[in-house]
């Protein structure tokens, strides 16, 4: 779903909330159907990191050749939620760029009728859409529901098997001179 909608803000006039509410569903139809395509790869990352977790923490045993097989699987999921945010981004900035073309419009009609001598200020853009901060967590759609149920998020009592596979992925990663994924843990 976008941010910046304006739940309360009966100011905003119908067309830019309605394009708010355009986004939002397009950007969870986004997220559903990438869910829904991938299903079997999140059942076979919920499995993998059960055992890198096992071997990692409860054995105390590193596993490389799980490790690997959790890093190939979560890399496949990263690709494509990355290609679902870049397809949630575009709605937003295709309706921004609605938003402009409104704004523009109405600052015109405005300074035609004599209110203002001015051009519109080129920062000025009311109702603009962002993207909510589930969106700059890729890892969050692994875990559990977080990513497409945001306000349900933190309610879990400690880390998932998946969130410590991930911890303990990334650990080697930075270890092996590699990058992170940035995902919360905590």
């Amino acid at each position: 779903m976008a941010s910046g909608t304006p739940a309360d803000d009966i100011s905003l006039p119908p067309y830019i909330l309605g394009l708010h509410a355009q986004v939002g569903r397009g950007t969870a139809r986004l997220r559903s159907r990438t869910l829904a395509a991938h299903r079997a790869l999140h059942v076979r990352i919920q499995a993998e990191s059960v055992r890198v977790v096992t071997q990692y923490t409860v054995r105390g045993e590193p596993a490389p050749a799980a490790l690997a097989r959790f890093g190939r699987m979560v890399g496949e999921w990263r690709s494509a939620a990355s290609v679902c945010r870049q397809q949630a981004q575009q709605l937003a900035d295709e309706a921004n760029q609605l938003i402009a073309c409104y704004w523009d419009g109405a600052w015109a009609r405005t300074r035609r009728d004599g209110h203002v001598d001015e051009p519109r200020p080129t920062g000025w853009l009311p109702g603009r859409i962002t993207l909510d901060r589930t969106w700059a967590h890729l890892d969050d759609g692994l875990l559990s529901d977080r990513w497409y149920a945001p306000e349900r998020a933190g309610r879990d009592a400690g880390p998932s098997a998946v969130a410590q596979a991930l911890h303990i992925l990334d650990h080697q990663a930075v270890h092996g001179g590699g990058a992170t994924s940035g995902v919360r843990t905590g």
